[in-house]
């Protein structure tokens, strides 16, 4: 199993630490760097990868703990999925990735090509 993040977990994470990081996020970006991950799981709609980072390094300051508005569409369909980046403490511990389209069937999420993860607008609520 793939112990470094996937260049798709990487990606994602760098862009999501600039969203949940009040001072572009240098913290965040060098623990991702030393991210070993602990544990995979995938759901039919995206996954869930932990990891753990080197504590030796600063904590990050972060305006939200878990959160973060990015899409990539992964392999030969374009498949959407957004993400999230978990920080506990100061330090990033998960992504999360979702879709709110149907299963993504056969790809391989961690190898497959994919758009560079950009940031979008969060939704906005709409209030009846």
């Amino acid at each position: 199993a793939m112990k470094q993040l996937s260049a798709l977990e990487m990606a994602a994470a760098v862009v999501l630490a600039k969203q949940v990081s009040p001072n572009g996020s240098p913290a965040l970006i060098e623990q991702l760097k030393t991210a070993e991950v602990s544990g995979r799981e995938f759901t039919r709609f995206g996954f869930y990868t932990e990891f753990s980072v080197d504590r030796a390094l600063p904590p990050a300051v972060v305006t939200v703990s878990q959160g973060g508005w990015v899409r990539s569409e992964v392999g030969p369909d374009a498949y959407p999925l957004e993400f999230m980046l978990y920080v506990k403490d100061g330090y990033a511990e998960m992504i999360e990735a979702y879709s709110y389209f149907d299963g993504y069937g056969d790809i391989d999420l961690l190898t497959a090509s994919f758009t560079t993860p950009r940031a979008l607008d969060p939704p906005k609520i709409e209030v009846s």
